[in-house]
């Protein structure tokens, strides 16, 4: 298989269709686009989540908190425990499990959220460090990636691309710099990293929302897929109102990767009723967080995702930024 998520036949094969005993207390389990699973056993929904971080070294601990915090905050639950799982090849030395440490507690203590147990290990089985996340949350209420009706607005907060260009700005430097990308500009785009995490963005809006979806793998356009197939609507958009900041477009084009079709966290998709998304705008205009309106969702046509060039009828979109650590 290649590099990135398998063929969505292959996980509803050999993954959705294998998944032990039946829990009535599981309300939303595994399915695509779903980004974390919710369970209700007589007190608050809790909710769930695993992400593998393998897309940067310099910047792991970092991501590993903040990409899967990012998806119980799609639920509208706080991340409130952490488990992580290092694995390091044979050739890191303490100063690589240092930072990536360091970068997790600060993150943690960002979010209010508390590392309460995971595993370490040093392993032959990967060829760079690796750290698998897990997230758990509770809260009274949770939305629902598929919750997504006809007649919605979708909203989208900051900008595409920002991950893959702090990534990029972190890990590939020096081939970016010989591409004759100014330093002014690999600063600023480093600093991206900043701004990963949408958990303010969600919380803020997550009463108003009918469905919330955080863009990881494949961007802004795998996300808008995700949430219609899960919804069983159509989204339109229009792709020139999709913010791109200036760095994160550069690095792309250096590397020949679409902005819109790369790794996006820091940037939340949500589908508000038409009614409420003023007051959305309003809200994440008071929290500081730039958004806009980028489309709306209509009942289920041949495409999942159409609009200028772009019309998708498949959920699964690869990924090309995995094929630069080749």
């Amino acid at each position: 298989m290649k590099v990135g998520k398998p063929p969505l036949e292959v996980v509803e094969r050999y993954v959705w269709s294998r998944t032990g005993s039946y829990d009535p207390s599981v309300l939303l389990g595994p399915s695509l686009g779903e980004d974390a699973a919710v369970i209700k056993t007589g007190g608050p929904y809790i909710a769930a989540h695993t992400d593998p971080i393998s897309g940067s070294v310099e910047l792991l601990g970092w991501l590993a908190v903040h990409v899967v915090s990012n998806d119980l905050a799609t639920r509208g639950i706080r991340p409130r425990w952490l488990l992580p799982a290092i694995f390091l090849p044979p050739d890191s030395d303490e100063g690589v499990l240092d930072k990536i440490t360091r970068q997790m507690d600060a993150a943690a203590r960002e979010l209010g959220a508390s590392i309460v147990g995971g595993h370490t290990e040093v392993t032959t089985a990967v060829a760079r460090p690796l750290v698998v996340m897990t997230a758990v949350g509770e809260g009274d209420r949770y939305v629902a990636t598929g919750g997504a009706k006809p007649g919605d607005l979708v909203i989208m907060t900051k900008s595409a691309a920002m991950e893959a260009a702090a990534i990029l700005a972190s890990d590939f430097r020096d081939r970016l710099k010989a591409l004759g990308i100014a330093e002014d500009v690999l600063e600023r785009a480093a600093g991206f990293v900043r701004h990963v995490s949408v958990v303010r963005d969600a919380l803020a809006i997550a009463d108003l929302a009918d469905a919330m979806h955080d863009p990881t793998e494949g961007g802004v356009l795998a996300g808008l897929a995700e949430v219609a197939y899960a919804s069983g609507t159509t989204i339109r958009i229009d792709p020139g109102s999709v913010r791109v900041h200036r760095e994160a477009a550069l690095l792309c084009s250096a590397v020949g990767l679409d902005p819109l079709a790369t790794l996006s966290s820091g940037a939340l998709l949500a589908a508000i009723p038409r009614d409420r998304a003023d007051e959305a705008l309003r809200r994440l205009e008071g929290a500081g967080i730039e958004a806009s309106i980028i489309g709306e969702v209509v009942p289920r046509e041949r495409y999942l995702v159409v609009g200028g060039s772009v019309a998708l009828d498949t959920p699964y979109l690869r990924d090309r930024f995995f094929e630069l650590f080749g």
